[in-house]
């Protein structure tokens, strides 16, 4: 399982990207390291099905705790908020436009 054990590192490593930079700055060198323990320990006490598990957690962890504070921060925010509420003003202009198009093409073939 030694090969495993190194793809579930690199692979949780990566995933750290996710989370906010301060917090990955500060600690993401143990929770690189209690990642791997946990995964260690999972193999030892139940196989597969613990290091499945310990990915579960971890996965849930990503989605309920890092990418949430990940869309708190500005630089997500405001270039969210801006893509919104440009499609919207987008959609609104279309659609204020579609009787303009329908008259444009009666008005081209009597």
């Amino acid at each position: 399982m030694p090969t495993a054990f190194k793809v579930s590192s690199r692979a949780y490593s990566v995933l750290l990207i996710l989370y906010p930079q301060e917090l990955r700055l500060r600690f993401a060198d143990e929770m690189n390291d209690v990642f791997d323990q946990q995964i260690e320990g999972a193999w030892e006490e139940r196989g597969m099905l613990g290091v499945l598990r310990v990915w579960l957690f971890a996965i849930c962890e990503l989605l309920f705790v890092a990418i949430p504070a990940q869309l708190g921060q500005p630089i997500v925010v405001v270039p969210t908020l801006s893509l919104i509420s440009n499609s919207f003003m987008f959609l609104v202009l279309l659609r204020a436009l579609s009787p303009l198009a329908e008259l444009c093409r009666a008005y081209r073939h009597p």
